[in-house]
């Protein structure tokens, strides 16, 4: 029973690093480059298409479509969502470490801090990795949920020396 709780509580450290991300990172502009865009003024909503580059900070978003909904009267919440083959971030940790991810689908509320990726779901940190059809993370209480479809499982690898360093 101890191991099990041991190992819950260090997939947690594991995974709870994205709320170290640099605080920096949501104060600076967003630059997106891509093939083509479309602005559709009256919805206040966003779509770039091909070759999608966002930059936001350290955050480095790569897709085949980007689309950004701002708020209006009938959406209170900014939205951004990644389609790709797959779609995936890169950002720099307050600790300078990196954390990767990608799947054919992301989405972030920003508003809330809500990230869900869906379809083929990979989340890798320092050589640990979740892999599930579904991640959600909901970053300001620093929660992370994983589910996977009705025959696959949720995979996590948590390497050794990550397990070291939270005995520190």
């Amino acid at each position: 029973m101890n191991r099990i709780k041991i190992s819950a509580l260090l997939c947690l450290l594991c995974v709870s690093a994205p709320s170290w991300a640099l605080k920096s990172d949501t104060k600076q502009p967003i630059n997106i480059d891509s093939d083509s865009q479309e602005i559709d003024v009256q919805n206040n909503i966003a779509t770039f298409v091909g070759n999608v580059k966002l930059r936001q900070g350290t955050i480095d978003i790569r897709a085949n479509k980007v689309v950004v909904t701002r708020p209006n009267s009938k959406s209170k919440e900014q939205t951004i969502v990644a389609y790709g083959n797959p779609a995936t971030f890169h950002q720099i940790m307050d600790d300078g470490k990196p954390i990767d991810g990608e799947a054919l689908k992301m989405r972030y509320e920003t508003k809330t801090e809500f990230l869900k990726m869906t379809d083929k779901a990979v989340l890798n940190q320092d050589g640990s990795e979740i892999k599930g059809n579904v991640i959600t993370y909901k970053i300001d209480e620093q929660r992370l949920m994983a589910k996977s479809g009705d025959n696959e499982r949720v995979t996590t690898v948590i390497q050794p020396n990550q397990l070291n360093n939270n005995k520190k």
